[in-house]
């Protein structure tokens, strides 16, 4: 059972401006790198539009859904000046970014008819399914997909609000290291189930597919660290006892978040 903390609305709204800024920043850094990365590869191989496009693309497709249809219109334009080119697209997204940011400045969650995610990525396409535990988004990119659900990385159960049994101690560890261990999930006072036969939970826990895994992306890292007062607020629990931040989690940077991303 998850529980909120009754914050004023002047700090929810600061949130959710907050946490869209740090989510629109990944995505500027990474769009920003891909750009760059492509005009290297161009100017190394002499090539023209279509080969930036194929390289853009490229740099992109695990971290952001882009249609290269879309681009289409640079693809056969002749390039002569690489160096045009990038300071051209990066002005053009910089452009794009700060439009966005001016929306997201006078957003409330009052006047929110749409959820941040769908803001953020409305042009994306794909499959919107949910993990049962985390709420990782499954990365499969066509909606009504045939077989399991999946995710390449799951996120510390914490950041939804899931506690250790009967503490109040948020959850670090991840589904695909759970699925691991010898711990049981617990449905009901008297139904519990190993991790390891999670499918049995439930429908939508049987139309997932959890690999065994113990490692967990930097950017969770961070931002459990990061923002650990607030998760520790909204869900009336502590990151201590089987919960406890490991040290390691603190030394990480946004600059080393981004840097993980490219």
């Amino acid at each position: 059972t998850l529980f909120r903390s009754s914050d004023s609305e002047g700090a929810e709204n600061a949130r959710l401006k907050m946490i869209l800024k740090i989510t629109l920043d990944v995505f500027q850094n990474l769009i920003i790198s891909a750009i760059g990365e492509a005009t290297l590869v161009l100017k190394d191989k002499n090539g023209n539009a279509s080969l930036w496009l194929d390289e853009f693309c490229r740099k992109l497709v695990d971290n952001v859904t882009i249609l290269r249809s879309d681009l289409k219109s640079i693809e056969h334009q002749e390039i002569t000046d690489t160096e045009f080119l990038m300071k051209a697209m990066t002005e053009a997204w910089e452009s794009t970014i700060q439009s966005i940011k001016q929306s997201l400045s006078v957003i409330t969650l009052e006047t929110l008819q749409q959820k941040p995610h769908e803001i953020l990525f409305e042009q994306l396409c794909g499959c919107w399914e949910q993990c049962p535990f985390c709420n990782a988004i499954c990365t499969n990119t066509m909606p009504g997909h045939d077989g399991d659900h999946s995710v390449e990385f799951h996120r510390p159960q914490g950041v939804v609000g899931t506690q250790w049994y009967k503490t109040d101690h948020l959850v670090t560890d991840i589904c695909t290291s759970l699925v691991a261990s010898d711990c049981l999930i617990v449905l009901s006072e008297d139904n519990k189930i190993p991790y390891k036969n999670y499918r049995q939970a439930g429908p939508r826990h049987a139309n997932w597919s959890i690999r065994c895994d113990t490692s967990v992306q930097p950017y969770w890292k961070w931002f459990v660290s990061h923002f650990r007062s607030i998760l520790e607020k909204d869900y009336c629990g502590k990151f201590e006892g089987k919960g406890t931040i490991p040290d390691q989690w603190a030394q990480i940077t946004m600059e080393n978040v981004i840097q993980e991303l490219k």
